[in-house]
Parts: structure tokens; C-alpha cells; sequence
């Protein structure tokens, strides 16, 4: 694991940043459930978040952080709640899965995603394209 990349690392070295990338996750999480908070709200929750992150949560990537809220999200039935008690569940929730996976010796979950997009992202790096309407359907390598 990248510990440049931990909560921890993240809090002590790039606090402004850290923040920043919760208030975007705390954002896209409204959205998906199709609610418009004000954003002083936002801001309020962000700075519980980042509390919450460095205090119980500080070994885990901001990634997987995502994750975590975003598999709690859809995993759970409606109506859901974006605030402390949510949130905490969900990290909760999955850190304990992702425990018993690693005492059993199973592949975890958020490893298993993370080799996903890795391969995903290597197969559209070498994609070829065919573009419509120059005529000649000459092939382009694809640059990402």
C-alpha cells in the first residue's frame, strides 16, 4: 500500500487538498442520491469528514475511501442520508469485510476493483479507433 496515498500521509502533508478531494466526494454522493444541499452545509460536513478520516480511518487510501461510500451507497436501501452515523457505517462496514476476506486468505474486494480498472485501462490505451467520415477510414491509435 502507498502511504503517500493513506488519510494519514494526505492530513499531515496536504490538508488544503485533502479537504478538497472530500467536499468532491461528499458532492458526488448527493448527487447520485439526487439531492441539492447548500454548499455551507457541504463545507460544515467536509471538515466532520476529514475529522472522522484522519481519527478512525487514517490507514485507508482516499480511493478506497471512495469506494467504501459509493458500494455503502448502493448496497444500502433508500431512504439514505449523507452525514456522520452514514458514513461511518459504510467505512465501518467495509473495512470489516475487507478484514474477514484478508484473515480467510481471500482476494479483498477493493484490490480485486483496482486490478480491474488497471487492465481496463491498458486495453483502452491500445485500442484502435476507425473514424467515421474522413473518407478514407484510415485506423488511428487511440491516445489517452
Amino acid at each position: 500500500m502507498n502511504k503517500t496515498k493513506q488519510i494519514w500521509y494526505l492530513y499531515k502533508n496536504d490538508l488544503k487538498g485533502l479537504k478538497n478531494d472530500c467536499y468532491k466526494i461528499l458532492q458526488e454522493l448527493f448527487i447520485q442520491l439526487g439531492q441539492k444541499p447548500e454548499s455551507e452545509m457541504v463545507v460544515i460536513l467536509t471538515n466532520t469528514f476529514v475529522d472522522d478520516l484522519a481519527t478512525k480511518y487514517k490507514s485507508m487510501e482516499l480511493e478506497m475511501v471512495k469506494y467504501a461510500l459509493n458500494k455503502g451507497l448502493r448496497e444500502t436501501d433508500p431512504p439514505i442520508f449523507i452525514n456522520v452515523p452514514t458514513w461511518n457505517k459504510f467505512l465501518r462496514d467495509f473495512k470489516k469485510s475487507e478484514q474477514l476476506k484478508r484473515q480467510t486468505n481471500q482476494i479483498e474486494e477493493y484490490t480485486i476493483y483496482k486490478k480491474r480498472l488497471e487492465t481496463m485501462g491498458k486495453h483502452l490505451k491500445n485500442r484502435e479507433v476507425i473514424k467515421i467520415g474522413d473518407g478514407n477510414n484510415k485506423k488511428h491509435k487511440f491516445d489517452s
